[in-house]
């Protein structure tokens, strides 16, 4: 080894600008300390007074280093790549920090970002400061930027990542994260998919179009590509886990650790207790099992050192758990309390505090109405306090204005605050977009006090209770209601912890700034129909809702066209549509007893079709060139009605002995035919005379063909859809039932085509034709789009998979797919062929 003097000049040109103070004298190193953490590259080090092996692994690494530097400026990347892969295997951290940052920086140019990721990371955690923050400024840009990444990363690498987006990789971790419950899991296809489909969903559709392109293993034969979406149920969890087997009724979320790890923990239907680990969301221990009914409550403490779990359940016991080893350390404790009892009213929720240095508990009832209680003298505090909200449904506490706020959630489904000192209402009333229960929590974070609401529409929402206004939302339960709520803080940032009707468990890490995206406007709740129209030369789509709104999109870019249709507040069970006199025009199944006529272009209405019931089916076609449609209402009458002059041209028509549930049109021998069905049979009719055209069709309770007599106690199942397709030259009918058996029948003869195909949790139909060949298209609550071959009856290609529950499905003239999903509306491209 040369002189020490000259290797550390040789070293403070290598690093340059980041040495400072160079006249210092080298420190010392402590006895007993690692070698290896001491020695960084911004000190100028002594190399004499290392070991050997330490100061030669230093000189060796600089080295490396400084020649890949000089490789990258003479443009021989490949070199550099050699020496800093050699360098990155230092045994002194600052040097192999410093080539982690260089090396990773390399690969992402070249395209080679997921073991950029990884070489970041381990940077993240050296001792250089700079270096760290370096590469925390990558980690939150790079990877949500590209494609290939975000369909190809570890899930559990991306968990380590989101926390980290900032600026421009901000609408790529909110991209992750808006289905990241339907992909976490999923194989590279079905990622690669929901990916593209919610950044179009935020409005990127570069972005989109770029995860579209990432090629990923075993490539299906065909597939659709979003070509644009609406994005009205954005926002989603850091993770998402099936917490039970059953819904999740309770959850804790206090600072309590186990192992080092902080945990979250819940109840459930099950009758079990269980731990979560609250920054991976895997378990944490085996499931507490000692009440033998559903807990209804859960709470956590730190006695001691000792985290603890407090839970009740219908079993009427109090149970107390030691978290560290998983065993119970208390019998069960209490009586309900009764008529005679310091607390007499009937509790419908319950929360604690602090009110004047006094412990309180807060008690809400179901008749509206909080309560204030003294926990040492078991005596109310204050007056009453009328809520005015309906049920008390749940009940936080959190500090605000300096004192003891309660958070009141109602079953009129809004949210609102109490001063628990004076008894008045505090900021103001936080009402969703529904009229259901509310479950609230509440924090006090490093920006104050926070609300947190759910209802069962899955959505959480996050107030500021100063001003009343909604500051982010998240979908955490597509696919289950909300039920129960928990609020902490991370490093001074509030945590939600959601558990859902499905059984799962959801983390949500609320971003208050600024939304991300150019997301579409849509309906305020979930999409009842899909259809198209053409108008001027564009074709348009239109959706209906059962927030009562019909609206229409530019079937081309997703663009608002015309103004919605409201004004009612009923739910529109579905839309059908017509060209009256050469303009279009949509006739809106509804309440109300009338099915209203929309223009949709010019965004008038007029006068309905008078029924005497509320109208939940309806469909159009043309008699010798004259628009007419048919319509079905829950009294079980048929009318077909001229749409150009409104008259009532045929009906009432009898026959169906309950309400109608589905009406298509078709043709059958050359002439248009009305097909109408209620629970439990299908009727064909002539719109030209209103008369009916053969027996109706009458499904067996578990097969395919109709009986002549069905057993009283066994029941068909309920129709709800219908579809037409040709199949072989024949028309044929497809039945879709509540038991997810779709049944198909020839239209000619009646006669079964088959045995049916089982589509469960069906909710959408319909029929296209696919390469030339008839395809039935079905859409689940599981939010799964799956063809069948109607010639076949088998799966055809491969499944769209949606993130919320599929509502209604329309397939175009051009082959596009129109998907009402939640509240969501999108247009997915032909399927390709390989």
């Amino acid at each position: 080894m040369t002189d020490s003097k000259q290797h550390r000049g040789w070293i403070g040109k290598l690093f340059g600008g980041r040495r400072a103070r160079p006249q210092r004298q080298a420190p010392a190193r402590p006895a007993g300390e690692d070698p290896r953490a001491w020695a960084r590259p911004e000190e100028l080090v002594d190399l004499s007074s290392l070991p050997p092996h330490v100061a030669e692994d230093m000189v060796a690494t600089a080295a490396l280093i400084d020649e890949a530097d000089r490789a990258r400026e003479r443009g021989d990347r490949e070199q550099a790549e050699e020496l800093l892969r050699g360098a990155v295997g230092s045994t002194v951290d600052p040097y192999r920090q410093l080539a982690e940052e260089r090396l990773g920086t390399l690969l992402s140019e070249n395209g080679e970002v997921e073991e950029a990721i990884a070489l970041w990371l381990r940077a993240a955690e050296g001792p250089d400061p700079g270096l760290r923050q370096a590469v925390e400024v990558y980690l939150g840009s790079i990877p949500f930027a590209d494609a290939g990444f975000l369909v190809r990363a570890d899930p559990a690498t991306m968990l380590t990542l989101l926390p980290r987006a900032w600026g421009p990789g901000r609408l790529g971790a909110a991209v992750y994260q808006a289905s990241a419950h339907r992909h976490r899991d999923a194989p590279a296809t079905v990622r690669r998919h929901l990916l593209a489909l919610d950044a179009a969903r935020y409005g990127d559709l570069d972005l989109a179009a770029r995860i579209d392109a990432v090629p990923v293993p075993d490539e299906p034969a065909a597939r659709r590509r979003v070509e644009w979406a609406s994005g009205v149920q954005l926002g989603g969890c850091r993770w998402s886990t099936l917490g039970h087997p059953e819904g999740v009724s309770a959850v804790a979320a206090g600072p309590v650790t186990v192992d080092g790890r902080r945990v979250v923990v819940t109840g459930g239907d099950d009758g079990t207790v269980r731990l979560w680990d609250l920054a991976t969301g895997e378990p944490a221990g085996e499931p507490l099992a000692e009440h033998t009914g559903r807990v209804l409550a859960v709470a956590t403490a730190d006695l001691d050192g000792h985290p603890l779990a407090v839970s009740a359940g219908t079993d009427k016991a109090v149970r107390i758990w030691d978290l560290a080893t998983g065993e119970p350390v208390g019998a069960p404790m209490g009586e309900p309390a009764g008529p005679g009892s310091a607390y007499p009213h009937r509790l419908a929720a319950v929360a604690t505090t602090v009110l004047d240095r006094r412990p309180v508990a807060v008690t809400g009832d179901f008749g509206g109405t909080v309560r204030v209680w003294d926990l040492a003298k078991g005596r109310r505090l204050r007056a009453p306090l009328a809520t005015g909200t309906g049920a008390v449904e749940a009940l936080a506490t959190v500090s605000a204005g300096g004192g003891p706020v309660v958070v009141v959630g109602g079953s009129d489904g809004s949210a609102t605050l109490w001063d628990l000192a004076s008894g008045a209402r505090a900021g103001e009333r936080l009402a969703g977009s529904t009229t259901w229960p509310q479950t609230v929590a509440a924090v006090t974070g490093g920006a104050g006090p926070v609300v947190v609401t759910g209802d069962t529409t899955g959505m959480v929402r996050l107030w500021d209770p100063a001003t009343g206004r909604q500051t982010a939302q998240a979908f955490a339960g597509p696919l289950g209601r909300v039920r129960t709520l928990a609020a902490s803080t991370v490093d001074g940032r509030p945590v939600v912890l959601i558990g859902t009707g499905d059984g799962r468990v959801h983390r949500w890490d609320p971003d208050t700034e600024r939304p991300v995206g150019d997301p579409l406007p849509g309906h305020g709740d979930t999409v009842t129909s899909v259809t198209t129209i053409e108008a001027d030369g564009d074709t348009l789509v239109v959706s209906s809702g059962w927030d009562g709104t019909a609206r229409l999109w530019d079937l081309a870019t997703g663009a608002a066209a015309g103004t919605p249709l409201t004004g009612s507040g009923d739910p529109v069970y579905g839309t059908a549509a017509a060209v009256v006199d050469g303009r279009p025009l949509v006739v809106v199944a509804g309440n109300g007893g009338t099915a209203r006529l929309w223009d949709p272009v010019g965004g008038a209405e007029r006068d309905g079709l008078d029924h005497d019931a509320d109208v939940h089916a309806v469909a159009t076609t043309a008699l010798d060139g004259r628009p007419v449609a048919v319509t079905g209402g829950t009294d079980g009458v048929v009318r077909i009605w001229d749409l150009g002059t409104g008259e009532d041209l045929h009906g009432p028509l009898s026959g169906h002995e309950s309400g109608v549930t589905a009406v298509i049109t078709t043709e059958l021998e050359g002439r248009p035919v009305a097909v109408t069905a209620d629970e439990d049979t299908v009727r064909l009719w002539d719109p030209a005379s209103g008369a009916p055209l053969g027996l109706p069709i009458v499904l067996a309770p578990s097969a395919g063909a109709a009986t002549a007599a069905e057993p009283e106690d066994e029941l068909p199942p309920a129709i709800e859809m219908l579809a037409t397709a040709v199949v072989d030259g024949r028309p044929v009918l497809a039945v879709g039932c509540e038991d997810g058996l779709v049944h198909l029948r020839d239209l000619t003869t009646r006669a079964p085509v088959g045995e049916p195909v089982r589509a469960d949790g069906l909710t959408a139909l319909t029929t296209a034709r696919i390469e030339g060949r008839p395809v039935l298209l079905t859409g689940g609550h599981d939010g799964v789009v799956r063809t069948w071959d109607l010639t076949t009856r088998t799966p055809s290609g491969p499944d769209l998979v949606l993130p919320f529950p599929v509502g209604a499905l329309a397939v175009t003239p051009t082959g596009r797919l129109v998907a009402g999903f939640g509240r969501e509306v999108a247009v997915f491209g032909p399927a390709d062929p390989a």
